[in-house]
């Protein structure tokens, strides 16, 4: 969970790259300095913006080092910590998005049969998906044979064949918002993956990301990118507001008990008609959901990466309450195998991604990879 009640805010300083936030004070002449920032997530001078005092006990980290952020505005920290998700509107501008959008496509293109023999593995138990030698083949395979109807395709870990995608992954506005909404000081890049809906796949199921996490944390959450605008009926993110902050409901329920969450009292939420740059951020324990991609229309390709605050420990399954979901296991099993569960998820697959050790003003503090 985010740490807004233990009084945790990312310490900042102003750079030519974050032009969303400046230093509006700032006193060197004492041990204890203070300062006083603006922070804005989003483009354009129509984004609201909020003044706050760096609390007394941050001060000693100013001394050491200023971490380079582009903090939310402290509605938006109070709305994920209570609502466990978050729309950031013009976040990247369009030509960025474009970027984006080439970079992701060209490092997918040559892992379409992938993709599909992920699908197989989901929902054909028993076969072999590396024996599926065509898409069309893999097709043929989930509709006969497939315990439910395919929902979306999956592209894990476009980074690590990508120099300009694990660019993007590292971008340093995105990760510092993601470490100011954890309430943390350092991040790890879980994992990249594109989600690819074509027209007539259907729903996404009700879930939560950390299920299918082998990692012991709350300080977790997905970005989530559309490659294209999206309108009404594509489809969007539905949210359980407040899911995350329910202990409860996994601990009781299965995940076919969980399906009635309106019965429960949730408020369903979505952010239709996304623009070229908007995204979401949502908490890894935050459930959520997403209908068909209607047919006669053109597919909708949304790239996500996750994160997690670093000093998360390996995920020990001797006295666990149940087994991790291993729909993701082709994303971590690289890893996986190479870290004992206790121990701590540092790992060269698992990168360091905020803060960028090079951008650290003073006190030069030197992280552990």
């Amino acid at each position: 969970m985010g740490s807004l009640g233990r009084g945790r805010f990312p310490i900042c300083n102003c750079t030519a790259g974050l032009p969303r936030m400046a230093i509006t004070s700032w006193n060197s002449q004492q041990q204890s300095m203070s300062c006083s920032l603006v922070v804005v997530v989003g483009q354009g001078s129509s984004r609201s913006s909020k003044r706050r005092e760096i609390p007394d006990h941050h001060r000693r980290n100013v001394a050491n080092h200023l971490l380079q952020t582009a903090v939310s505005s402290v509605q938006q920290l109070l709305d994920f910590e209570r609502q466990g998700h978050l729309c950031a509107r013009a976040f990247f501008n369009p030509q960025e998005l474009r970027s984006l959008e080439a970079c992701v496509s060209e490092a997918a293109e040559s892992q379409k049969l992938n993709a599909y023999r992920h699908r197989v593995a989901v929902l054909c138990p028993g076969v072999d998906p590396f024996s599926v030698k065509t898409i069309q083949e893999a097709q043929n395979i989930i509709r006969l044979k497939g315990t439910d109807e395919l929902g979306f395709l999956q592209t894990f870990n476009l980074h690590q064949r990508s120099q300009a995608v694990r660019e993007w992954t590292s971008h340093p506005r995105l990760c510092s918002t993601v470490a100011a909404l954890l309430g943390v000081e350092r991040v790890r890049l879980y994992q990249d993956c594109l989600f690819l809906k074509m027209p007539g796949f259907g729903e996404t199921n009700w879930h939560s990301d950390l299920n299918m996490v082998p990692i012991d944390t709350n300080s977790f959450l997905t970005v989530w990118i559309p490659l294209r605008s999206l309108e009404k009926d594509d489809s969007s993110l539905h949210f359980a507001s407040g899911s995350h902050r329910d202990f409860a409901l996994p601990y009781w329920q299965s995940n076919e008990g969980m399906m009635n969450l309106q019965g429960r009292g949730y408020p369903i939420n979505t952010y239709s008609k996304l623009a070229l740059g908007d995204l979401t951020f949502h908490h890894g324990w935050t459930l959520h959901w997403a209908p068909g991609q209607p047919l006669g229309g053109t597919h909708r390709a949304a790239w996500t990466m996750s994160y997690f605050a670093d000093g998360a420990r390996i995920l020990c399954t001797k006295h666990a309450r149940r087994k991790v979901q291993e729909e993701d296991a082709w994303s971590f099993q690289a890893w996986r195998k190479d870290i004992k569960e206790g121990q701590l998820a540092r790992h060269p697959l698992l990168p360091a991604v905020f803060p960028d050790q090079e951008k650290i003003l003073s006190g030069r503090r030197r992280f552990s990879t």
